[in-house]
């Protein structure tokens, strides 16, 4: 075990073992306006290895990607960079000077300057993936993951280096022949990686959350519910029912469930069902009638009924206005 630290924390990091005599290598992909229209695609990838003494970082990348430690770098896209088997530091506003060794996992963000390197006497071992996409400043703003969380200490960096040269090796052998695939492949593993550090980043407090928000997780009774109500809530179901799948009566069901979520049970019922109603009106072209009983609703005139009172309007006129709106959303981001 080694130590990874910091002006503000210190982390315990595993050795990951060297990559075996595998060389240097880097792709970078072509990147059109259909492919920014994906939601998320990859921008390039690559690994190497810095031996002690040795320049860094090596040359022969895009102007847009080369940098040195006197003027760092800003990139216009997300990188990820797993690193190996070695020391080093990292800076930049955000996080300040970082200096780790073992393993760390560098998240760059678009629009932020930032710089690293090796320390010369030790070198290190790099694997990195640049991507981007609508979909992941979305997906970022909501789990308000950002550029203080730039450095941290992989769970797995043995598993993640694995995945990462089977991905490389793959489109160096041509086994990928669509960036769509490359993109799919890079989306579980980045996936994987990212998500833990978020996770990291709630336990610690460096992701504030909604104390109220989450209290439903500490009552397993109104957890319980919760289940029962997104999981059953097309069959015929009321609030005596839940309350006798479970160890207590209506009366303290309701009590509890109000207290952790600030609504009644049978608010929920409903909420679940308009929520399912409201998907099938815009994601599908079936009957008004037939999304009704595929959401729960006892008739078409109770579906009818609960879109007035929560929606201001009909379902109908609902699912028009939302495709019209998906329809300027696309055309918006084809241009």
């Amino acid at each position: 075990m080694v130590l990874l630290s910091s002006s503000n924390n210190v982390f315990s990091v595993p050795m990951v073992p060297a990559m075996c005599g595998q060389d240097a290598f880097f792709h970078y992909l072509p990147v059109n306006e259909e492919t920014m229209t994906w939601g998320m695609y990859v921008t390039g990838l690559g690994r190497a290895t810095i031996r002690p003494g040795e320049r860094y970082p090596p040359s022969g990348h895009p102007v847009l990607y080369q940098f040195d430690w006197a003027r760092g770098r800003t990139l216009p896209e997300f990188q990820l960079v797993l690193l190996t088997d070695g020391a080093g530091e990292f800076e930049s506003e955000a996080t300040g000077n970082v200096q780790f060794e073992g393993a760390a996992l560098l998240f760059l963000f678009p629009g932020v300057w930032h710089r690293y390197r090796p320390e010369p006497r030790v070198g290190w071992e790099e694997r990195w993936i640049s991507f981007n996409g609508e979909l992941l400043h979305r997906l970022f703003d909501i789990a308000m993951f950002g550029p203080r969380m730039a450095v941290s200490t992989p769970h797995d960096p043995q598993g993640l280096a694995a995945r990462w040269d089977r991905m490389l090796g793959a489109v160096r052998g041509k086994a990928v022949q669509h960036p769509a695939v490359l993109t799919f492949q890079a989306l579980a593993m980045i996936s994987d990686a990212v998500a833990d550090q978020i996770k990291d980043a709630i336990e610690s407090g460096a992701v504030p959350t909604d104390t109220a928000a989450h209290s439903k997780l500490d009552d397993p009774i109104v957890q319980r519910a919760l289940e029962l109500i997104w999981t059953h809530s097309h069959f015929p179901m009321s609030v005596s029912d839940i309350a006798r799948q479970l160890p207590v009566t209506r009366r303290t069901l309701d009590r509890r469930f109000v207290e952790a979520m600030g609504h009644s049970v049978l608010d929920e019922i409903n909420a679940c069902r308009l929520s399912r109603a409201k998907r099938l009106l815009v994601e599908t072209d079936l009957p008004v009638k037939t999304v009704a009983r595929l959401a729960g609703f006892s008739s078409t005139e109770r579906l009818r009924v609960t879109f007035v009172e929560r929606e201001g309007t009909s379902p109908t006129v609902f699912r028009k206005q939302a495709l019209q709106m998906r329809k300027g959303s696309e055309g918006f981001l084809a241009r």
